[in-house]
């Protein structure tokens, strides 16, 4: 049995209730999407989740986070969502093997998913695009070869010569939009994963099994034996 001590039950039940309630939300948005009813909900849960998100009332909730998600002119500045870059290196880590470099995180973060790998690469905002290329050609223009572009080279470049140049007050502003972008989107959808949890929640109280109708099975006569003496 897991146990912990009582002074870690608010961290715990903050972090489940977080997590949780990410999970359910993705869950449920895949339910949505696809029309289908999963094998974990009940059928009448199904059915009346269906009545709800064609209700004016969640239709308002989603256009709410439409209009928050395309607020800023040139769409999010960052396209990992609510993960942080420091989750995105981590997982770019374990996904290549090693380190990744500033600019390769960049670009991680500032180029829209593309839906077949052939797409060419959709940057969420021009200047973007143009910081990443100035990396690209600062390095050609200055290392030969021999030069092994290193994580710490990288790095150095990256912030010394392009972020730290004549892109620094650009991006800061960019990082600025960014951040209030991010947060607008993190209260439409806080409010649209709390409307859908109190919706599963009373659907969930209510009875979800009926007792079968009695029928009279002649068998079962049939099959009676009295073994009384």
């Amino acid at each position: 049995m897991c146990t912990w001590e009582s002074r870690y039950n608010l961290v715990i039940g903050t972090t489940f209730e977080r997590k949780a309630s990410a999970r359910l939300s993705s869950w449920l948005k895949s339910v949505q999407d696809s029309g289908e009813r999963p094998g974990w909900m009940l059928p009448h849960v199904f059915d009346e989740l269906g009545q709800y998100w064609n209700t004016y009332k969640f239709k308002a909730i989603s256009d709410q986070a439409k209009i928050a998600r395309g607020s800023l002119k040139g769409g999010s500045l960052h396209t990992g969502g609510a993960k942080t870059v420091g989750t995105i290196e981590r997982e770019m880590k374990k996904e290549l093997g090693r380190t990744p470099i500033e600019p390769e995180v960049f670009e991680k973060t500032h180029v829209r998913k593309k839906e077949n790998e052939s797409d060419s690469d959709v940057w969420v905002e021009e200047r973007a695009e143009r910081i990443f290329n100035d990396f690209h050609k600062y390095v050609a223009e200055n290392l030969n070869s021999s030069v092994q572009l290193t994580p710490e080279l990288s790095t150095q470049i990256w912030k010394e010569k392009v972020v730290g140049g004549t892109h620094k007050a650009e991006l800061t502003a960019a990082l600025a939009k960014s951040e209030r972008k991010r947060v607008a989107e993190q209260q439409s959808m806080s409010e649209t994963v709390q409307q859908i949890k109190e919706q599963v929640m009373n659907l969930a109280r209510r009875p979800t099994t009926s007792a079968p109708d009695d029928i009279d099975d002649e068998s079962d006569e049939d099959d009676y034996v009295d073994l009384t003496p």
